[in-house]
């Protein structure tokens, strides 16, 4: 199971169409059935371009119901529930990453980026690009290395803001002497279907007029349907007509039954079909299709409490990856020392976790008990001479005589110990470790045998 990261942006003022599902969110679909998926709305990257409040807010919804609809009704609940969906404001970690990964960021690295170069050949001075849009690829890349994802699905125009991506990680774990941050690769399948819009010319786009809708009430997606191009050659129903550059058909590639495609499209080259009845299955086929995404749609936006508890537990769910991460960051370039007078304000503290390095300090042997006895004054303490491989046996305490352990129960045999635990005074004398225990059934604490393993002997 791989960890994958993608983001949606909501700068458009549309509902999903169906060459955004053909193009990205099927796929999506396809890898949360196997792998841990994040799946965020962009809404801080919508500031690049929709600076109308009542517009965003009205964008983000949008985006939010038609991508919950979509998962909801193509996922079990089992793998539905497995996702994490949440918006980018949502998590801070985001922006306060992306400042700090400016400062590793070459002016010629985000100089060179598509976004930028993109907007200069439109006929806008440099004037008129804001910073958002100039720093894009940097939020970016904290957007992906918040959560260390071995995936990052994009189009073939995104793979250069992935590449900056690893460029940015690459420079802060080498100046650092670090490796927090993950390389992620970009995950460009080779099947993703790039589909034309229903004039058959250009990208399909509400601004332009040739989409198919998902979620829009019937009428308007039958419309939609019947203004699709098919063959400007064929003037009549019986004249043979041509399938390829016929969106129609290109659809129904996708939608429609292989069998009956296959059928019209032998019937329509021999003139023997009409295009009103090609187009009217398609119609059918796509509301069949999109039948339990519609119905999820209207559920969803009837009870936003319910919308907003998906995206709350994704806040969350996403939150304990990036202040983990965020406590790594801040550590390694020294924002964090004895001198921090502020905690961060988590969702979920990350005292509760520690990381691989903090892990790897935590220091296990083996240790052969040469004498154990019971503490006197005391009900609970069981004070034990072990040889952990060391020149000096250690003298370590285990208050356990109140679940029924007596010395003889460790004495001469071998246990795991943790050896560099802070000393700590037990009945005047000091405790040089602690050795290591399980939970049993009846909360009982239970012992680890290492007999037969060599004393003093790490665990790792």
């Amino acid at each position: 199971m791989k960890r994958i990261v993608s983001g949606i942006t909501p700068s458009g003022n549309a509902s999903l169409h169906i060459a955004n599902y053909l193009g990205a969110v099927k796929q999506f679909i396809e890898m949360a059935r196997t792998n841990e998926c994040f799946l965020f709305v962009a809404d801080l990257h919508a500031l690049t371009t929709v600076q109308n409040k009542k517009q965003l807010e009205c964008n983000v919804e949008t985006v939010v119901l038609d991508e919950l609809a979509l998962l909801q009704a193509f996922l079990t609940k089992e793998e539905f529930d497995r996702l994490t969906f949440f918006r980018q404001s949502d998590v801070p970690e985001h922006t306060e990453l992306s400042v700090i990964l400016s400062n590793y960021t070459p002016y010629g690295l985000i100089k060179r980026a598509h976004a930028y170069k993109d907007k200069l050949q439109k006929d806008t001075t440099e004037d008129d690009i804001n910073m958002g849009l100039f720093c894009y690829p940097i939020l970016m890349a904290a957007d992906i290395l918040l959560y260390k994802p071995d995936l990052v699905p994009v189009g073939k125009d995104q793979k250069q803001h992935v590449e900056i991506t690893r460029d940015i990680a690459q420079r802060f774990n080498k100046t650092h002497k670090t490796k927090i941050f993950k390389l992620p690769e970009p995950y460009i399948p080779e099947n993703v279907a790039t589909v034309l819009g229903t004039d058959g010319k250009r990208k399909m786009s509400k601004s332009l007029g040739n989409i198919i809708s998902i979620f829009e009430d019937e009428d308007v997606i039958k419309k939609q349907v019947m203004g699709c191009y098919t063959d400007p050659t064929r003037a009549h129903t019986t004249d043979p007509g041509h399938i390829e550059g016929n969106m129609v058909f290109t659809y129904l590639d996708f939608f429609g039954d292989p069998k009956r495609t296959e059928e019209l499209k032998m019937l329509y080259t021999q003139g023997k079909v009409a295009d009103v009845e090609v187009k009217q299955y398609l119609f059918e086929r796509l509301i069949s299709y999109f039948t339990p995404a519609r119905k999820r749609y209207q559920e969803l936006k009837n009870n936003p409490e319910k919308v907003k508890r998906i995206l709350k537990d994704g806040a969350e769910r996403a939150s304990h990856i990036a202040q983990l991460t965020m406590k790594e960051v801040r550590s390694r370039i020294g924002i964090t020392s004895s001198l921090s007078t502020v905690k961060t304000k988590n969702i979920v503290s990350s005292d509760e976790y520690i990381t691989i390095e903090d892990f790897g300090r935590v220091e296990l042997r083996v240790g052969y008990v040469e004498q154990a006895q019971n503490v006197e004054k005391s009900e609970k303490l069981i004070r034990l001479h072990v040889d952990v491989g060391e020149p000096k046996k250690r003298t370590i305490f285990t208050g356990v005589r109140g679940y029924g352990y007596t010395s003889d129960d460790f004495s001469g045999k071998q246990f795991f110990f943790v050896t560099n635990l802070m000393p700590r005074t037990m009945m005047g004398e000091e405790s040089q470790g602690m050795i290591l225990a399980v939970d049993g059934a009846d909360g009982k604490p239970l012992f680890v045998s290492a007999e037969g393993l060599p004393v003093g002997s790490s665990i790792r």
